[in-house]
């Protein structure tokens, strides 16, 4: 395992809870590394609970966030709570690392810390290698074909402030505001302090030049309205650090021995807020493919193939919505038209809110039901992950290539599907699913079936 970061480390840990010996490779430590911050949303927490951590975490010195402050073009400003009272987090990476480090040796891992090249990774003794390296894609940048995405060329400068009461609707927002060429973000560190980040195009911002960072850092504050105001009455606690935040992905995400997770694999906007719950994830998948490979060799193929389309599509899902936003911050800059130009049209599969009403009515209103399989649609195997495996399960697919669907709402559509076409009452068919796979929401199940006749699966016979 080669990078300590969040992704590495999940996936060092959960493979030792399975019973492999790991090996983690991770730079030393360094004082003079830039210290970023990063804001983690509540759902990161399914990760945490999986790993065991979830209580070290909420002990950690961490602000627990409770939602965002958006002002965006020339929208009012936005107060947006999460959902039910949840929190995510807002960690600095470094201390993230350590808790997590700390985890994995907990569980068994043997930390080393070094810089490796990519033929000495090569040469250490190892069944299977796994780059969570990062920017600096150790294997990636020789093996996985690393590719720029167009248009998102973007340099971050961030740095400290503090003051001793900051005018928001709630302190442990994160705040995010869009300005003429670029846009600013800002995550708390405790009550008085918070790091501010700008985020620029250096082909396309006029940043000030010949000039040490502080200056060029200011400069672009002052191009925002909401974060310049609230900085005018704080303290900058250090020069700014700068980063590459540009957006990349991989042609090749694993090989017979090898693979790339978090993002050493892909890396996406921090725009879309979801930098570590997807290498969070991305580290959960990677464990259970290689975990796969390495006790049921004849799958490793099957949940290689599995892996790199889940990397590629959650890759693309999250630059389609950085692009929304992007299209939406009503400037005409460069710095916007660039990323937002590109087309961003994607296929969705769920039905309009008109199909399903239509369905729904049609099952609400007919005497009997008359109801057969599509000939459009069809049950094959295709593989998913099972507990800590990937498994080959039967899915409604409708082309060759589909990856497919088994469940919707928590209904298993295959077995809905299949008993559909022997039931004449809604009530009947409940009564036959329920005692074919076991209890079930009323309310998810007519979901489910609405949603098969919505998208045309399910259709009336003449």
């Amino acid at each position: 395992m080669i990078g300590g970061g969040p992704s590495g480390t999940t996936t060092a840990r959960l493979l030792a809870m399975w019973g492999h010996r790991v090996t983690l490779v991770t730079r030393p430590s360094s004082p003079s590394a830039p210290v970023l911050a990063e804001s983690l949303t509540p759902s990161c927490g399914k990760i945490f609970d999986l790993l065991g951590i979830r209580a070290q975490v909420d002990a950690a010195a961490f602000v627990h966030g409770r939602g965002n402050t958006v002002w965006w073009g020339d929208e009012a400003m936005r107060v947006e709570p999460f959902a039910d009272g949840a929190h995510g987090w807002q960690v600095m990476v470094p201390a993230l690392e350590a808790l997590m480090i700390d985890a994995a040796c907990e569980a068994g891992v043997t930390v080393i810390r070094q810089r490796v090249t990519d033929e000495e990774a090569a040469a250490m003794p190892a069944a299977f290698r796994i780059d969570a390296s990062g920017r600096a894609g150790v294997l990636a940048r020789t093996r996985a074909g690393r590719v720029s995405e167009r248009g998102h060329r973007t340099v971050a400068l961030s740095a400290q402030w503090s003051r001793a009461s900051w005018p928001l609707p709630d302190w442990t927002h994160t705040l995010v505001e869009s300005y003429e060429d670029g846009w600013a973000w800002s995550v708390p560190l405790d009550t008085e302090r918070r790091a501010v980040a700008v985020m620029v195009d250096p082909r396309t911002t006029q940043l000030t030049r010949g000039v040490h960072a502080e200056a060029v850092y200011r400069a672009e504050i002052n191009k925002t309205r909401q974060l310049s105001s609230l900085l005018a009455g704080a303290d900058l606690l250090a020069p700014p650090n700068g980063w590459d935040a540009s957006m990349y992905s991989s042609t090749h995400y694993c090989g017979d021995d090898w693979l790339v997770t978090g993002d050493a694999a892909s890396f996406v906007d921090p725009l879309s807020s979801s930098g570590v719950k997807k290498a969070l994830t991305s580290g959960w998948l990677a464990a259970v493919v290689v975990h796969t490979q390495l006790t049921r060799p004849a799958m490793g193929e099957t949940a290689r193939a599995f892996y790199a389309a889940r990397e590629a599509e959650m890759y693309a899902g999250l630059l389609a919505l950085t692009r929304r936003y992007l299209s939406g911050s009503g400037q005409s800059h460069p710095f916007w038209a660039d990323r937002a130009g590109v087309d961003t049209a994607e296929a969705d599969a769920e039905p309009s809110p008109d199909a399903h009403r239509q369905a729904w009515d049609r099952l609400r209103l007919a005497p009997d039901l008359h109801l057969e399989a599509s000939p459009a649609v069809a049950v094959a195997s295709r593989a998913a992950v099972a507990a800590r495996e990937i498994v080959l399960e039967p899915r409604l697919v409708t082309t060759a290539s589909d990856p497919g669907v088994r469940y919707l709402f928590d209904v298993d559509v295959v077995a809905l599907l299949r008993l559909a076409a022997q039931h004449r009452q809604v009530s009947e068919l409940f009564e036959a699913y329920a005692a074919s796979t076991g209890p079930v929401d009323l309310a998810a199940f007519l979901r489910a079936l609405t949603s098969l006749v919505a998208r045309g699966w399910l259709v009336w016979r003449a």
